[in-house]
């Protein structure tokens, strides 16, 4: 069965140390430049001290809180060329760039779709990419699971999460899958005061390189077989990443 790596989106965290999220308005992303005049809102935008959000057509959501900033893509149907989401998150951080930002986050969300009926993404993740044993047979219903894995490369370190989701289609229909949830986070706190923002800059604009490694790492799980697979570190943290804005489509 061919495997393929579908990439829903791309989303790119700026926490900061404290901010006032109601400073998010599509007249200050217009106004400021930070976003094209042309851009058109998707829904009425969301304006409250604890979060603030703006969702525009073409798939990019913005969304404010007192200690980040995400900014969020749907990567559907789009060449890399096309994405448009760091240009913003950049000229972002420059125009706000008194606020004092701690880390970056560079996270993506994609899936692999499995068509051997209901269980065909269970059975793959537990008589593939985990060794059966009896393990798997306690209990009265079967074992769910959920891998955390940690990858270091020579620049930054990726926090990969996989799960069993499943894929609603707009006729009702449920398709199985395998949730693949990557993040890559820098910590900013120890870097001079007066770097920060040329650290912020750079790290955004490093996405295509994470998204490399990202896909690489995933796509060694898709050609994995029962008895070949690589070990990795296996870490029991939560893995950072951060909540889509929008569901496209919708995963329960």
């Amino acid at each position: 069965m061919q495997k393929t790596l579908e990439i829903q989106e791309l989303a790119l965290v700026l926490a900061v140390k404290r901010q006032d999220p109601t400073l998010l308005n599509p007249e200050f992303l217009h106004y400021s430049g930070i976003i094209p005049e042309a851009w058109e809102l998707a829904q009425q935008p969301v304006r409250q001290p604890q979060g603030s959000q703006v969702s525009f057509q073409n798939g990019v959501n913005i969304v404010a809180h007192p200690n980040q900033t995400v900014f969020v893509e749907s990567l559907r149907d789009k060449a890399e060329d096309e994405i448009q989401i760091a240009g913003v998150a950049q000229r972002f951080s420059e125009i706000l760039r008194n606020i004092e930002y701690q880390a970056v986050g560079v996270n993506f969300r994609g899936h692999v779709t499995f068509t051997g009926g209901a269980e065909s993404a269970h059975d793959y993740l537990f008589n593939t990419l985990l060794a059966p044993g009896p393990w798997q047979q306690q209990g009265t219903a079967p074992v769910r699971a959920g891998l955390n894995l940690m990858y270091t490369f020579e620049d930054n370190r990726l926090n990969l999460g996989v799960q069993e989701a499943a894929l609603q289609l707009p006729e009702g229909e449920q398709v199985p899958i395998l949730m693949f949830t990557g993040n890559f986070e820098t910590d900013l706190r120890e870097v001079a005061a007066a770097d920060r923002l040329g650290q912020v800059q750079q790290l955004v604009g490093n996405w295509p390189s994470n998204l490399g490694n990202y896909r690489t790492v995933v796509e060694q799980f898709l050609t994995a077989q029962a008895d070949s697979l690589d070990s990795s570190t296996v870490s029991l943290d939560a893995i950072p990443t951060a909540e889509p804005a929008e569901e496209l489509p919708a995963i329960v």
